[in-house]
């Protein structure tokens, strides 16, 4: 299966995604992308 990728990252997508991730109503899909794409460590709220 071929793995999805954006082509371009929108930086104030990425800054607004942050955001929500550290307020914690982030989505689990889009956690755990923001998650990948930073190469962080999952959080658990």
């Amino acid at each position: 299966m071929q793995k999805r990728y954006p082509e371009w990252l929108n930086t104030q997508v990425i800054l607004e995604a942050m955001k929500r991730r550290e307020e914690g109503i982030l989505s689990d899909r889009l956690n755990m992308w923001i998650e990948n794409l930073l190469e962080i460590n999952h959080k658990k709220y």
